[in-house]
């Protein structure tokens, strides 16, 4: 009986050491909170040019730690909201977001794309594209 317990011990050792092993720093965590709350400032900032409440988060999964050290990735996501700003400063620009765009979302990927389906806007940001402003720009224009 007592093999018994002490394999259940180490099976459950082993186990919660696998968990921990790949579970975010603490680190990691406060970054993570703190750029989610500068890009809520940003959603502010696009909810006043564009007359429209648009829910706007990040993706945090694959997200790289090390590149949400070394950067900000709210301010990579920003470039996006820009873009769409941009667009709501002409009126017919300013009634395709209210019409088409539900929400907005920024992720992270091996290389910079941009998505929107069903109203849904996905930015990816890779960390090392330029323009992603105009690139957004760009997109929006022939996609709303």
């Amino acid at each position: 009986m007592k093999l018994l317990g002490s394999i259940g011990l180490v099976a459950l050792l082993v186990a919660f050491g696998t968990t921990t092993v790949h579970a975010q720093s603490l680190k990691i965590k406060q970054r993570e909170e703190a750029q989610d709350i500068e890009l809520a400032k940003d959603a502010l900032e696009t909810k006043a040019s564009c007359g429209i409440d648009i829910p706007i988060k990040f993706n945090w999964k694959d997200a790289p730690e090390e590149e949400i050290q070394a950067n900000s990735p709210e301010g990579l996501c920003d470039e996006a909201l820009h873009a769409v700003r941009r667009v709501c400063e002409d009126p017919t620009g300013k009634g395709a977001v209210k019409e088409k765009v539900k929400s907005i979302s920024c992720g992270f990927g091996p290389e910079r794309a941009m998505n929107f389906k069903d109203g849904a806007l996905d930015y990816t940001i890779d960390f090392k594209s330029s323009n992603d402003a105009d690139f957004a720009y760009e997109f929006l224009q022939n996609h709303l």
